[in-house]
């Protein structure tokens, strides 16, 4: 009986390995600058169990992700610009992940589709 439950945990445990959120992958959109202008943003990103790693890239270049976690479909991160830090956290929903951006008091929320998932 023992070897049973252990066994059918182990299978459950695996079942939802297989269906975890997997935010591994390159993510594109659009975000709405201040000024009204468009700009593309690339989210390269890797998931290795609750840790987020990976960088964001613009047409002003490339910035790597600090303190990136994952809690099952949730995960946060930030991003360091000179002095200043922007915490980001998001979700996600099959193919497209949503990042709620907090910086200087201002809040904006963006959706990005994935595009690979390398």
């Amino acid at each position: 009986m023992k070897k049973t439950i252990i066994s059918v945990a182990l299978l459950f445990v695996f079942a939802l390995s297989c269906f975890a959120a997997d935010l591994t992958g390159i993510w594109k959109g659009i975000v709405k600058l201040p000024n009204g202008d468009d700009l593309e943003l690339t989210y390269k990103l890797k998931a290795e169990g609750e840790a987020l790693t990976g960088s964001v890239t613009s047409s002003y270049g490339e910035i790597p992700l600090h303190d990136g976690k994952i809690k099952g479909e949730d995960f946060t991160f930030k991003l360091q610009f000179g002095n200043s830090v922007m915490e980001q956290n998001g979700k996600l929903y099959g193919d497209s992940i949503v990042i709620k951006s907090t910086f200087q008091g201002n809040e904006r929320k963006n959706t990005f589709k994935r595009v690979s998932e390398k």
